[in-house]
This record gives structure tokens, C-alpha cells and sequence, in this order.
């Protein structure tokens, strides 16, 4: 419960710092500590870390979407302030660890594992994102053959 807590409030203070509107703050925040939860729900059910942020990036992903056309805001003020607790940045620091410690083995694989997350985080926006257009897009089809 406590990290969700700390994971609203780093997201509301990461929009803060990019002077997301005021009326965005408490959504923003609710997104990320969405994307936490689900990425430790995942963690927890002992799914890859792949996997988590993926399903943590569909997330935030749709919840933009939602939010977007609820405040008549662009979707990005929510999903830049979202991915902020998925992005793999323990991951990438014991990479550059590894490396600087020589130990090349740990740091090909710590790298492969950054690498499929940034990757995971990538696919999550873009499918879901690409998911709520197309029903969009059936939608107003639906809607402009029932006005003929």
C-alpha cells in the first residue's frame, strides 16, 4: 500500500514537473499508480518483467485514451506521467554496473532484459492505443450509416 502511495505521488510530482493542468493531476496519478499496481500484481503472480510492463503500458494506455476525451485533454499529458513507474530504470543502472565491473555475461543479459521491457512498454501504448482508434473508428462508421 505504501509503495502504491509513493507511486501516485512520484507520478503527480513527475506531471507537476511538466506542468500537466491542475485539473490533471489527480487522474495522472491514479495512472501511474495503476501501472504500478499491475506491473507488481504481475511480479506477483510471478509473470516475466516483461510482461508487466507490458500490461502496466496497455494500461496507461487506455486509461489516457479514457481520460483524454473525459477532461478534453491530449492523451500524452496522462500517458508521459503513466509510463513514468514502468520505465526499466533499475534495470539499465545494474546493467552499467555490470559493465563497469567488467562482469560483460551479467551485463549482456541485465541489457537483453532493459532492452524487452523498453520494448514491452513500447508495444503496450502502441496496441492499445491502436486498439481504442480502431473502435473509434467503428464507432463513427456505425454512426454515419445510421445518418444515411
Amino acid at each position: 500500500m505504501i509503495r502504491l502511495l509513493m507511486g501516485f505521488l512520484a507520478t503527480v510530482a513527475f506531471a507537476v514537473i511538466y506542468n500537466v493542468p491542475k485539473r490533471a493531476l489527480l487522474p495522472a496519478g491514479l495512472v501511474g499508480a495503476g501501472a504500478l499496481l499491475i506491473r507488481d500484481g504481475a511480479e506477483a503472480l510471478h509473470m516475466s518483467p516483461v510482461a508487466g510492463v507490458f500490461a502496466g503500458a496497455f494500461f496507461v494506455s487506455v486509461a489516457s485514451e479514457v481520460l483524454a476525451r473525459m477532461q478534453k485533454l491530449p492523451g500524452t499529458v496522462f500517458i508521459v506521467s503513466g509510463i513514468l513507474m514502468l520505465v526499466p530504470g533499475m534495470s539499465a543502472l545494474n546493467t552499467m554496473r555490470a559493465f563497469v565491473a567488467e562482469d560483460y555475461i551479467t551485463g549482456i543479459a541485465n541489457a537483453t532484459q532493459t532492452f524487452l521491457m523498453a520494448g514491452g512498454v513500447a508495444a503496450g501504448l502502441v496496441l492499445a492505443g491502436a486498439l481504442v482508434r480502431m473502435d473509434r473508428r467503428k464507432q463513427r462508421v456505425g454512426q454515419s450509416e445510421t445518418d444515411d
